[in-house]
C-alpha cells in the first residue's frame, strides 16, 4: 500500500493560510478518524456518508446512482477487452456498491484487474472487501495516493481505463481541469479511455439547498481538525471557523469557504500566522460544468468526446472521452 505524501498536504495547508494558493484541499476532506482518539472530529468519511444519506436535497449522489445503473451496459460498449480499470476515488462503501459495482458487473469479467486509488484507506479496504464477496475472481490492487497529483500511476498498467465517478473532477478549476485531463491523456496509451462523471447543474436555488446544510458544513470543516491533529501546529483552534458556500455562476463555481469566527494567532510548521475575524479561506470548489463547456475543455486537454449520458434531471452527466490518437 502506498502512503500518501503528508508533506504535500502540509504545503497546501500552509499556502491556504498564507493566501498564496486556494481551493487546494479537495483531496483531503475524506479524513479517517484516529481510533485512539475518542470521537475524533477529523472524520470526513463519516460526514460524507451523512451528506449522501441524510441531506434530502443533496442530489449528486442519488442522481448519479440512477444514471450509472441506467447506462452501465451502454458504457461497457466503450470498454476494450482486457483492460486494467483504474478508479480514481472509489468512495464510501455505499457509493462503491451502488455506483462502481453496477459498472464492473456490466463488463462481464472483461477486465484484467481493478485498481482503486484514494487517499482514504477505509474506502480502499471497503472496496476490496465488497469485491471479495461480489466478484471474488477479480484481481484487486488498491493504491493509497492523491490521484490528482499522481496521474502517472496510470502508466503502471497495461491497457488502462480510467473510471472517475462522483463528479470529483469538478473540484478543479477550468485550468486545473485541463491540466489534469491533459496529464491523464498523456498517461493513457493510444487505446485509452476516460469515463468521468460531471455535475452540470446551473440552478442557484438547487445548489443552495444541496450545499448550505449542517451535514456539508461538518464535512468541509473536518479537514481543519485533521490539520490540527496530524500537521505541525501550535495554538491552532479548528473550532473557530464556520462554513459558507458561495455560488459564482460566471465561472460555474460553487466555492466552499471557511470563515474565521475570531482573531487567531498560531504557528504552522514554524511559521507565525495571524488571521482575523471574518477572514475567508477558500478550501475547495465544486465546479458545475455544462456539457458543451466540459467537452470543449476536454478537447483542449487532448481528449476526444465519444459520447455522453445525461440523467433525467438534466443535472448529472457521464462523459466518455478517448485519447485523440485512438480515434484518429
Amino acid at each position: 500500500m502506498i502512503e500518501f505524501d503528508s508533506s504535500l498536504f502540509k504545503n497546501k495547508v500552509k499556502s491556504l493560510f498564507l493566501h498564496t494558493e486556494e481551493e487546494t484541499l479537495a483531496a483531503y476532506i475524506y479524513s479517517t478518524p484516529d481510533p485512539n482518539i475518542e470521537n475524533d472530529p477529523a472524520r470526513g468519511e463519516e460526514y460524507y456518508r451523512q451528506v449522501i444519506e441524510e441531506s434530502v436535497d443533496y442530489y449528486l449522489y442519488k442522481e448519479e446512482v440512477r444514471l450509472i445503473n441506467t447506462v452501465a451496459n451502454q458504457l461497457s460498449n466503450y470498454v476494450p477487452q482486457g483492460v486494467n480499470l483504474v478508479e480514481f476515488g472509489p468512495g464510501t462503501k455505499t457509493a462503491f456498491i451502488n455506483k462502481t459495482m453496477p459498472f464492473l458487473k456490466s463488463l462481464n469479467h472483461n477486465i484484467t484487474k481493478y485498481i482503486p486509488v484514494d487517499l482514504c484507506k477505509t474506502y480502499l479496504d471497503q472496496a476490496k472487501d465488497v469485491l471479495q464477496d461480489e466478484l471474488p475472481d477479480m484481481l484487486v490492487k488498491p493504491i493509497q495516493d492523491d490521484f490528482i497529483e499522481n496521474t502517472d500511476l496510470v502508466k503502471q498498467f497495461d491497457k488502462p481505463l480510467v473510471w472517475f465517478k462522483g463528479s470529483t473532477i469538478t473540484n478543479l478549476s477550468t485550468n486545473q481541469c485541463i491540466d489534469f485531463m491533459k496529464n491523464i491523456s498523456q498517461a493513457l496509451p493510444s487505446e485509452g479511455i476516460l469515463i468521468v462523471g460531471v455535475d452540470a447543474n446551473q440552478s442557484e436555488s438547487s445548489l443552495k439547498k444541496a450545499y448550505d446544510t449542517e451535514e456539508m458544513a461538518n464535512l468541509m470543516l473536518s479537514v481543519l481538525y485533521w490539520v490540527d491533529r496530524d500537521l505541525p501546529t501550535t495554538n491552532f483552534n479548528p473550532e473557530a471557523f464556520k462554513y459558507q458556500p458561495e455560488w459564482t455562476p460566471n465561472n460555474y463555481c460553487l466555492k466552499h469557504n471557511a470563515i474565521a469566527t475570531s482573531n487567531q494567532d498560531f504557528v504552522f510548521d514554524g511559521v507565525n500566522i495571524s488571521i482575523k475575524e471574518n477572514e475567508k479561506f477558500h478550501l475547495l470548489s465544486s465546479y458545475k460544468y455544462p456539457v458543451d463547456y466540459f467537452q470543449k475543455i476536454a478537447r483542449q486537454a487532448g481528449l476526444e468526446p465519444l459520447t455522453h449520458f445525461v440523467d433525467e434531471s438534466k443535472r448529472m452527466v457521464i462523459h466518455v472521452l478517448a485519447s485523440k490518437n485512438s480515434v484518429a
